[in-house]
């Protein structure tokens, strides 16, 4: 099964939740593979790290299990922010596709 997320959101403890939920679709035997897209306001998900909500340990620990992390360009360029090793720049397109091939599409 392919799981798409996406997140609008920076508000730290819907990060939080989507990320967690993420990990745990990417360690059940029913999913294969798990997209997150960061749009608007989601693409700063850095900035809400904190001591009670981990989001950049999630996102790591997202990416090192095979997860699909993709911020959009234009929201990045718009808080002058670039990708990075955990999550790289996607595109109107990659959204496209990941809403058009995921059998179960979540929106936090």
């Amino acid at each position: 099964m392919k799981i798409g997320i996406l997140i609008s959101t920076n508000d730290p403890e819907t990060l939080w939740n989507a990320f967690r939920f993420a990990n745990l679709c990417l360690n059940t035997d029913v999913t294969n593979e798990v997209s997150i897209f960061l749009n608007a306001k989601a693409v700063a998900y850095e900035e809400a790290d904190s001591k009670q909500f981990n989001i950049k340990e999630l996102a790591k620990a997202f990416v090192l299990s095979d997860g699909k992390l993709l911020a959009c360009g234009k929201c990045l360029g718009f808080r002058g922010l670039e990708e990075n090793e955990v999550c790289r720049k996607g595109s109107q397109k990659e959204l496209y596709e990941m809403v058009t091939t995921s059998d179960k599409l979540l929106c936090f």
